[in-house]
């Protein structure tokens, strides 16, 4: 909660491991605006045009908001406009992507064919619901995501993703708040580090048939 979390920062050192809007509140992260935007560029690339997005929480959760805007980015850049008619928002779990991508799939009259999923947790339920419905990955539709967590590598097809380093990250973390208790000092440092586009199986080129 934003607001709880405001209330927290005027007495406590708070170092934040995604990013934070709030004044006084250090963070590490990656740029997921950078990030998503060389995702969802390489689906654009593979020749998709009608490329849906499943958000992994509602737009008030900062990164999601990030991701979305990194999402709407690549579409501008590639000449193609947004279309609200393929977003859907999850709630985090692998369930939520399930009815999300469900949801697509029976409402829409000319199904994607390509999805960026903002989460791999949220991603592994939405492949499984595009298989549900008949459809083969990647060869009716392509997947790509973000986090690269470690299971991302072992879903059927292989997951295409964007990685966010977390290991640096924590290392990054702890030794900001070592020397923040240290100098017992509050610290204001905002810290992005690099992502990495991992292209694995479930991305494929646009086939028109």
């Amino acid at each position: 909660d934003m607001a709880e979390l405001q209330e927290l920062s005027q007495e406590h050192i708070i170092i934040s491991i995604s990013q934070c809007s709030i004044p006084g509140i250090s963070y590490v992260d990656v740029d997921n605006v950078r990030g998503t935007h060389a995702v969802v560029s390489h689906l654009l690339e593979l020749g998709h045009r009608k490329v849906a997005m499943i958000a992994y929480a509602a737009t008030d959760v900062l990164i999601a908001n990030y991701r979305l805007h990194g999402y709407q980015q690549a579409l501008a850049n590639h000449g193609i406009g947004f279309d609200e008619s393929l977003i859907r928002y999850a709630n985090f779990t692998s369930e939520s992507g399930h009815a999300a991508m469900a949801d697509l799939l029976n409402t829409l009259d000319e199904l994607p064919t390509a999805v960026f999923v903002a989460s791999d947790v949220v991603a592994a339920g939405a492949m499984q619901a595009a298989r549900d419905y008949g459809l083969s990955i990647p060869g009716d539709i392509s997947f790509a995501s973000f986090d690269d967590l470690p299971f991302a590598r072992y879903l059927t097809p292989p997951l295409t993703t964007c990685s966010r380093p977390a290991y640096e990250i924590g290392t990054l973390v702890g030794e900001m708040l070592i020397d923040a208790l240290k100098n017992n000092v509050k610290l204001s440092r905002s810290v992005l580090l690099d992502s990495k586009l991992v292209i694995r199986e479930s991305a494929a080129p646009y086939r028109s048939s």
